[in-house]
């Protein structure tokens, strides 16, 4: 039996969730997605890591209509990318009940029931009439105090303003700032507030929490760095949580490949790999959940159950996890991978250029344009984030240096009329080569020979296969004494 079931969902809805690996609705979705199924126009604060996109995603498939071709939900997202992600999702959950899900492109025609968008692609698409909003039922607004920070309230206010009147408003952010609290206010009135997090909460004594932020690419490599350069040592138990099954499988796989022993009793000492909903009934020596526990009481369990939580997390899932640490009163502990040995040479001229640029550069302009990003990130963050940018960054070209040369015949010369001009004009003109990679050229009277760099001979005679110079045909072949 699916615990989706008791959210009153269309069998084939439940069926799917089943598939897809979800077991358990968390605390947000408990509350929202009947919320949403209804109609009902509503407001909460959650953040990524919390299923808020299954959330508004069951709730949407409850209330659409297979049989409407038209748009019938818009999705609006921070960011095009994140416009992406969330369709992919999406798709994943309503395709198999026949609804279909698109990215909004200013310039295409768009022609899907569910649409996804940040604020200035779907403005765009309404002005080049690429979407129509007439058969609106449902605008959800997701991360709605990313959008402000990024600049996109002017959009959102010209959206709304096209929304019918009578269509479903649903608003997750991080925070509730005045300024989205003004537009709630003016946009989904007397809207129902979700809280899937207690305002407060019994504080949590003697757990060890520590997390480690990377992209999700980076945790498995991150793991098997940690647990040979800290453990598991002999006789300890390891708890690996996933949030869905399918996932503990593959990471068991991924584990087993790379050396890390994988048990399947909770009595056995090692690495044992289990999915939400699956608890074992002894304790861990150390549990690891791979993502941030969606809700308080996940999280808590997690870490009642072990003498060490380590958690991985996405950089966008931090917000959320700060707030669960905040309501247990606990301070979280960033967990540094070991740094390969080939690295250590790069981080050390890297930590040096910072050095300089700290010590040695105007630093005001810049330390202006972080302001706002340090009301959502660590100063520690935001530095990595530098590093991260300047270890990334291109390599300076070398030095060029100086070139072999390939002597090329071309089958004009002088009688032709053509000049030392025509000639450079079609090498770069056609075969996009500079000029300081053309040499000597010699004209005579029934052809020419210009010498070019190694490098690019194969490209010109290519490029000019075809091409004329003062109305004959250029004749281009390597030259041949």
């Amino acid at each position: 039996m699916n615990d989706f079931t008791h959210l009153k969902l269309a069998d084939s809805l439940v069926d799917n969730l089943g598939r897809l690996g979800y077991r358990h609705p968390t605390a947000l979705q408990e509350e929202a997605v009947p919320v949403i199924a209804r109609g009902t126009t509503a407001v909460g604060i959650a953040s990524a890591g919390s299923g808020k996109t299954l959330a508004y995603g069951l709730g949407l498939a409850t209330r659409l209509d297979v049989g409407t071709a038209a748009t019938q939900a818009l999705v609006l997202r921070p960011t095009d990318d994140g416009a992406t992600r969330t369709a992919d999702a999406l798709h994943r959950l309503l395709q198999p009940l026949g609804l279909t899900v698109g990215v909004v492109r200013p310039n295409s025609a768009f022609s899907a029931q569910v649409a996804c968008a940040s604020p200035a692609a779907a403005l765009a698409a309404l002005e080049h009439s690429a979407i129509k909003l007439d058969g609106l039922r449902t605008v959800v607004v997701d991360g709605a105090s990313a959008m402000t920070r990024l600049g996109a309230t002017a959009a959102l206010e010209t959206l709304a303003a096209q929304i019918p009147k009578g269509a479903q408003r649903v608003l997750f952010t991080s925070e509730i700032t005045e300024e989205i609290e003004d537009w709630i206010d003016r946009h989904a009135h007397r809207a129902r507030r979700l809280a899937y997090l207690p305002s407060e909460a019994e504080p949590l004594e003697g757990a060890t929490l520590e997390f480690c932020a990377a992209p999700r690419h980076e945790w498995v490599p991150t793991l098997v760095r940690l647990f040979a350069e800290r453990g598991p040592k002999s006789g300890t138990r390891t708890r690996l949580h996933c949030r869905l099954e399918g996932e503990a499988r593959t990471l068991a796989d991924q584990l087993s490949v790379r050396g890390v022993p994988i048990v399947e009793s909770a009595e056995e000492p090692g690495v044992r790999i289990g999915w939400i909903g699956r608890n074992d009934d002894k304790p861990a020596d150390l549990a690891v959940s791979w993502g941030t526990p969606p809700d308080l009481p996940g999280f808590r369990s997690l870490l009642e159950r072990a003498t060490r939580t380590l958690i991985f997390a996405e950089p966008r899932e931090l917000a959320h996890l700060a707030q669960l640490a905040e309501l247990l009163a606990l301070r979280a502990t960033l967990v540094r991978a070991a740094v390969p040995a080939e690295a250590h040479h790069s981080a050390q001229a890297t930590r040096q250029q910072l050095r300089e640029a700290a010590t040695q550069r105007d630093l005001e302009p810049y330390m202006l344009l972080l302001e706002p990003l340090l009301e959502e990130f660590s100063p520690t963050q935001l530095a990595a984030a530098a590093a991260a940018l300047l270890r990334e960054r291109a390599p300076e070209a070398p030095e060029p240096s100086l070139p072999a040369w390939t002597r090329l015949y071309f089958g004009v010369g002088r009688r032709d009329g053509v000049r030392p001009a025509d000639l450079v004009g079609a090498i770069t003109g056609e075969a996009s080569v500079t000029g300081d990679r053309i040499g000597r050229i010699e004209i005579r009277d029934t052809h020419s020979s210009v010498e070019v760099s190694t490098s690019v001979a194969e490209r010109v005679i290519k490029a000019l296969a075809t091409a004329t110079i003062r109305g004959r045909p250029a004749g281009v072949r390597v030259f041949r004494d």
